[in-house]
């Protein structure tokens, strides 16, 4: 039996460079000067660093700084600040129409095969986790994934139209990441007992050749 591209991204992971026929539908667009926008850069590979908010205290700024977004235990966490080849795959991500929706998805390699899984948002914990179409689909938040031009000439992840990620510091010292999608902190979503400390964050795109 032939499988098509999007069915069989239900089932196991893509490969990135089966990809052609979903960046072939993804459309290029430019801002009011003619000028490429960030959205015309959504199909090319990045690493993702991330920004603490300027909200956020002197102490969690510089617990935050200087980590990038990593794979490990089958959810999005951050690296070890300055640790330019962590032992986990780090996220490595481009936009893809996701299949039978009306908006981008976002994925990432997830080994050094170039094999590719869905980066999404668990509908209950709201903690951002990766996996195939199939998983990603069971109630979960896939998008809309789009990309915003910051102040400094960035472009930054966002989901659902904003920026609300935080990442969360658990008792063993490691950061994951989740998406406060009801703004209100996380109320109800994250464990207190096992929590040191929150932040708010962005996610900035480190474009790579």
């Amino acid at each position: 039996m032939v499988f098509g591209i999007v069915t069989l991204a239900a089932t196991v992971p893509l490969l990135a460079t089966s990809t052609i026929q979903l960046q072939n539908t993804a459309q290029e667009t430019k801002d009011g000067n003619g000028q490429a926008s960030a959205s015309a850069t959504k199909t090319n590979k990045c690493h993702v660093k991330v920004v603490p908010s300027p909200r956020m205290s002197s102490d969690i700024k510089n617990a935050v700084k200087d980590r990038r977004l990593i794979l490990k235990d089958g959810v999005v966490k951050l690296s070890e600040q300055n640790e330019d080849k962590p032992p986990h795959h780090k996220v490595t991500a481009y936009f893809l129409p996701f299949p039978n929706k009306d908006y981008d998805g976002l994925v990432s390699t997830i080994d050094d095969m170039n094999m590719l899984n869905w980066v999404y948002v668990d509908g209950e914990t709201y903690r951002v986790t990766y996996g195939t179409r199939a998983e990603a689909e069971k109630g979960h938040i896939t998008g809309p994934m789009g990309v915003t031009l910051m102040a400094d000439g960035n472009s930054k992840i966002t989901l659902e139209g904003w920026d609300g990620y935080m990442a969360v510091e658990d008792g063993r010292g490691e950061w994951s990441l989740y998406f406060d999608k009801d703004s209100n902190g996380l109320s109800g979503k994250i464990d207190e007992s096992d929590t040191e400390r929150v932040a708010q964050v962005e996610l900035q795109r480190e474009m790579l050749e």
